[in-house]
C-alpha cells in the first residue's frame, strides 16, 4: 500500500516539477547601468543589491533591483555608474537578474551534486586502497 501511493504521488509531481520548468518565461539580455547598491545583512550572510536602470526592447526604461555576485570579505566589484548585463523577463520586465546570477540558479544544484559525487569517491578510493 505504501509502494503505491509513493508511486502516484511520484506520478503527479513529476508532470508538475516539468510543468514549473516550461513555464520560466522568455528572458532577454541587455546593457544596464548600476544606479546604487545596497548592502543587506541577514544573519551572518550579506548580499549586495544594485539598482539599475535599463531599456526594454520596445523602449520602455525599467528600474529595478539585481542581486550583485559578491566575493565574501571583498565585496561585488561593482560601483555607481558601471554598465553590467542583465536578463530580464519579457512578460514582466521588473523581473530581471545578472548573468552571474543567472547561472547559478540555473545550474547552482547540479555543480554541488557533481562536486559531492567526485568527494565521495576520492574518499572510497582511499578507503579502498587502505584495504
Amino acid at each position: 500500500m505504501k509502494l503505491k501511493s509513493i508511486f502516484l504521488s511520484i506520478l503527479f509531481l513529476l508532470p508538475l516539477g516539468v510543468f514549473a520548468q516550461e513555464n520560466e518565461g522568455q528572458y532577454v539580455e541587455t546593457k544596464a547601468v548600476i544606479k546604487s547598491i545596497e548592502k543587506k545583512r541577514a544573519g551572518r550572510k550579506t548580499k549586495e543589491f544594485a539598482i539599475v536602470s535599463f531599456t526594454t526592447e520596445d523602449g520602455k526604461s525599467i528600474e529595478t533591483m539585481v542581486e550583485l555576485m559578491r566575493v565574501p570579505f571583498l565585496g561585488s566589484f561593482k560601483s555607481a555608474g558601471d554598465e553590467i548585463t542583465v536578463n530580464y523577463n519579457v512578460a514582466n520586465p521588473a523581473l530581471a537578474q545578472t548573468n552571474s546570477g543567472h547561472f547559478l540558479s540555473k545550474y547552482g544544484m547540479y555543480i554541488l551534486i557533481l562536486l559531492g559525487i567526485v568527494f565521495f569517491v576520492m574518499n572510497y578510493m582511499k578507503a579502498i586502497k587502505k584495504k
